[in-house]
């Protein structure tokens, strides 16, 4: 049987330590650790198979395991097992995924455990760097959340489970939502920095001139298969945020449940365009829930802003308040978050920032965040990837150089759809003709990449919908610009047909009455 190497903190009237030892097994302590911080030195230097955390286990996130038992250290895999003898805390962990015992095991079930914890850890790394290791964030997140969801519906109604003295695995525990225990759920519908909705579900929405038709779902019509939909571009203020909540509008409008993600870390603003005036980081409150072990829908839905507009709801994940907070945005909680979403909601529309490096791993010795986590999270769960771009000469060759760099984050075969969208389409800048022009720059330079649709400049409807916190479905419903971007969300609205004028009909009634 294969020695496995152990180090440990200690735990205060428990004496795990001994008891291992006295099995002489192969499970050897090695290193007995006064803290967690030199438990996690010893664990980076290569030293132990598996770290046993007693006690204090409360710094133990998502982020935190991943960290240690994602990576080899020194070439060894580390497992992570921890002793809690609080059963709420002993659940969190199991939600988490990590193996988990009471104080009071026995030293052959401790052995039995920390030596199945190493056997899973090379199968791990060996799984990170294969070639699918690029999208195993989608694929490993919406697994656990699935399991997550799929053990709250199997569980018992509520009763406390009594302490166990055997490990506790993540098959059994059942997730826990009282608001006594969590913050997110005693604060409703409030986010990160507060409440922060100027437009609450009920508001009109500012739509007292226009009437717009909202698509009622067909019971009978089978249910369409929940979508991700990222909106990506490059540098220069293309129309990412524009595109994304204006699209979100449109398929909400068609009767989808739909969620708005802001993702962008360098210069979040989904929240602007729906008129939420005083903006909270409701993203960095569901990543703090993932971190802690168990985002499901009902937390993104309680991290999430309703907002009403163009007579319809839509429900807002709002960025960051600040582009220094990019570090509470970490890869493997935005993972749960994302899949926690896409199960919760018929169109998740995920705004993304601009810059796709991954180079931060390449300036640390050691796990680092990366800034650019939060976008390539996005991509990796994206079903759909619209990539957005100006057709000026300027904005055309950052968009051509974008989407090669796009290329390498989009899994060949995975079945992601990328489709471009050239925004900003005006003669002015692109010449004679302007889209014959850009699209014949894109075939020439390119590659196999072809742009799918156009939007044009309608930079008055932008500025009236901004300045009164509206989207163009109520700013500007009859524009060009609205059923160009509503096409894209493949409506009826993009053929103009789900806009009615009220105040237009008003005029026409009052002028044949004076006619008679």
């Amino acid at each position: 049987m294969r020695r496995v190497s152990v180090a440990t903190t200690l735990m205060p009237g428990y004496d795990h330590v001994s008891g291992l030892e006295r099995l002489r097994g192969p499970v050897t302590v090695v290193r007995r650790c006064e803290s967690l911080a030199e438990l996690i030195s010893v664990a980076r230097a290569g030293l132990a198979d598996a770290v046993l955390v007693a006690g204090d286990t409360e710094q133990l996130t998502l982020t935190f395991i991943e960290s240690l038992a994602g990576e080899g250290w020194g070439g060894r895999a580390v497992a992570v097992v921890a002793l809690s003898d609080v059963a709420e805390e002993r659940e969190r962990l199991a939600r988490l995924g990590v193996p988990v015992a009471s104080p009071e095991v026995s030293p052959q079930d401790l052995a039995g455990l920390l030596s199945d914890a190493t056997a899973q850890e090379p199968a791990r790394t060996r799984a990170a760097s294969g070639p699918e290791s690029r999208t195993r964030g989608r694929r490993s997140s919406a697994d656990r959340t699935r399991d997550r969801l799929r053990s709250r519906e199997e569980a018992e109604p509520p009763a406390m489970p009594e302490p166990a003295s055997g490990p506790v695995t993540a098959a059994g525990a059942t997730p826990a939502t009282d608001p006594a225990t969590d913050p997110a759920a005693a604060g409703g519908l409030e986010t990160d920095d507060g409440p922060g909705a100027a437009r609450a579900a009920g508001d009109d929405g500012g739509t007292s001139g226009h009437a717009l038709a909202v698509a009622d779902p067909d019971p009978g019509a089978p249910a369409e298969p929940p979508r991700v939909t990222a909106v990506w571009g490059p540098a220069g203020s293309p129309g990412r945020t524009t595109v994304a909540v204006n699209l979100a509008v449109e398929l909400a409008l068609s009767g989808r449940r739909t969620l708005v993600v802001d993702l962008d870390t360098y210069a979040a603003a989904a929240g602007t365009h729906v008129a939420l005036l005083e903006e909270s980081a409701g993203i960095a409150q569901a990543c703090r829930l993932a971190d802690q072990g168990g985002i499901t829908p009902e937390g993104v839905d309680r991290s999430a802003v309703r907002v009403r507009v163009a007579g319809t709801t839509l429900q807002v994940l709002t960025g960051l308040t600040r582009a220094d907070r990019w570090p509470e945005l970490r890869r493997t909680a935005l993972d749960d978050v994302l899949a926690a979403a896409a199960a919760g909601w018929d169109e998740v529309v995920v705004d993304c920032g601009f810059c796709l490096e991954e180079d931060e791993e390449l300036s640390f010795d050691v796990p680092a965040p990366q800034r650019n986590a939060a976008t390539l999270a996005g991509l990796a769960a994206a079903d759909r990837i619209i990539a957005v771009g100006t057709g000026d000469p300027v904005g055309l060759p950052r968009l051509i150089h974008g989407l090669d760099e796009l290329g390498h984050h989009v899994e060949t075969g995975s079945g992601t759809v990328v489709e471009v969208v050239v925004n900003q389409v005006r003669a002015e800048a692109s010449g004679t003709a302007p889209r014959s022009q850009i699209s014949g720059v894109v075939e020439r330079f390119g590659g196999s990449w072809s742009v799918a649709a156009f939007l044009p400049w309608d930079r008055r409807s932008l500025d009236r919908a901004l300045l009164g916190g509206q989207v163009l479905a109520e700013a500007a419903p009859a524009s060009a610009l609205r059923r160009a971007v509503a096409r894209l969300a493949g409506t009826a609205a993009g053929e103009g047909s789900a806009v009615t004028v009220r105040a237009g009909v008003g005029r026409g009634v009052r002028r044949v009455l004076r006619r008679g």
